[in-house]
């Protein structure tokens, strides 16, 4: 008989359930969702899409299709990659998936058994540490520093361990918001070239970018099959298509193509052609302007409310772009409890995000999916809570 999930996983329940739990409470000003805001979605210019294409197509557009997706959907993406992520590929380098999502478990499935070794950030995206954890492996925390990855701890790491695979977030990491620096994006490609290790670039945050200088793609100075890149239409157009990407060498693609195969067979040709169509008739880059300027007025909100309001002892990130910023509290204060005593306001805590270390006393906030009028409103009731927690453990000591 299998071991119930508490016993094997040794808890009840899932944390990224818990996140759209969270998410999802209406009565409470929510900065727990990762959520694109409703308002960006272009509802008239999808619907337009689906009605076109749907006249346009013949009867075989119900029927099976490739397993690695739609060819000119991924062809546009590979005019994506060579000419923006100046990643040199072609279309059998890609790969449609139902999300990013789906190619972090597609990568899972394929390179890890019990107790294999992956390095992970810390912290870093509960829905791939939850992808990853379900295949029980060792996991091997390296800390994110405002640059990205530390380095030093992932060379040493690499030298004392057999690693499969390393796992990043290098733009807007979720949930610090930090981007690596682009030193660390080439030394990390040659480490994996030493070691003989995968890098998976998990990226859907890359255009959401409100300043700065947007950098290369990891996998953009992969010269060896080391690096797969993952991408997202989630956040720069709609989450319900549940498309994304993957870029990697035509061999792995083929070997992941297989265990596809076992599971949902291929993505949607239907939504792929939806977003096909959507990208002939619309020009995606000069909705995401549009986009970054409204996140980036809400994030300034978000920034300001946290600066005036949070107490001494008290830091918080100023991202570049991206959907979220962390908090980091005293080390005596544990977020989990918090969140438990803030009826008001959710956030996501941060136990869950340290795999190994379960570091308790930091934040994920959102600021994307709310209105700025409740952004303030939420800082200040959160920051109170906040204070009040300080004192009181004060009092304690």
């Amino acid at each position: 008989m299998l071991p119930k999930k508490s016993e094997r996983f040794g808890k009840s329940s899932s944390e990224l359930d818990n996140l759209f739990a969270l998410s999802g409470q209406n009565e409470v000003i929510s900065f727990a969702a990762g959520y694109p805001a409703n308002e960006l979605f272009p509802k008239k210019e999808l619907d337009r899409a689906f009605k076109v294409r749907s006249t346009k197509v013949e009867a075989s557009f119900y029927q099976y299709g490739e397993v690695l997706g739609y060819t000119p959907l991924r062809k546009k993406i590979v005019n994506y990659a060579n000419n923006c992520l100046k990643i040199n590929c072609a279309v059998e380098n890609i790969m449609l998936t139902q999300g990013a999502q789906q190619g972090i478990n597609l990568l899972a499935e394929y390179f890890l058994d019990v107790g294999d070794g992956i390095v992970v950030e810390a912290p870093s995206y509960i829905g791939a540490l939850e992808a990853f954890e379900a295949k029980a492996p060792a996991f091997y925390e390296v800390p994110v520093r405002e640059d990205g990855m530390d380095m030093d701890v992932l060379e040493e790491t690499l030298m004392q361990h057999d690693v499969k695979l390393i796992y990043t977030i290098p733009n807007f990491q979720n949930p610090t918001g930090y981007c690596m620096s682009l030193a660390k994006r080439k030394q990390l490609v040659n480490l994996a070239q030493k070691y003989g290790v995968l890098v998976v670039e998990d990226d859907p945050y890359r255009e959401l970018r409100f300043s700065g200088e947007s950098l290369p793609t990891i996998k953009s100075f992969d010269t060896e099959g080391n690096v797969v890149t993952l991408g997202s239409f989630s956040k720069i157009l709609s989450p319900a298509l549940r498309t994304g990407w993957m870029i990697g060498d035509k061999n792995l693609i083929k070997a992941l193509s297989n265990v596809r195969l076992t599971q949902d067979c291929q993505p949607s040709n239907i939504v792929s052609e939806m977003i096909d169509e959507y990208l002939e008739s619309n020009d995606l880059f000069e909705h995401i302007q549009d986009m970054n300027k409204f996140y980036s007025q809400r994030k300034n909100v978000m920034i300001k409310a946290l600066q005036a309001n949070l107490p001494s002892g008290c830091s918080v990130s100023n991202p570049e772009g991206g959907f979220f910023i962390w908090v980091t509290l005293p080390e005596n204060i544990d977020s989990n409890v918090l969140l438990q005593s803030n009826a008001g306001v959710t956030f996501i805590s941060s136990g869950a995000l340290f795999v190994v270390s379960h570091e308790k006393n930091h934040m994920r906030l959102n600021f994307s999916g709310v209105s700025p009028t409740l952004i303030m409103q939420g800082c200040k009731q959160l920051c109170c809570t906040i204070e009040e927690a300080i004192k009181k453990i004060a009092v304690v000591a």
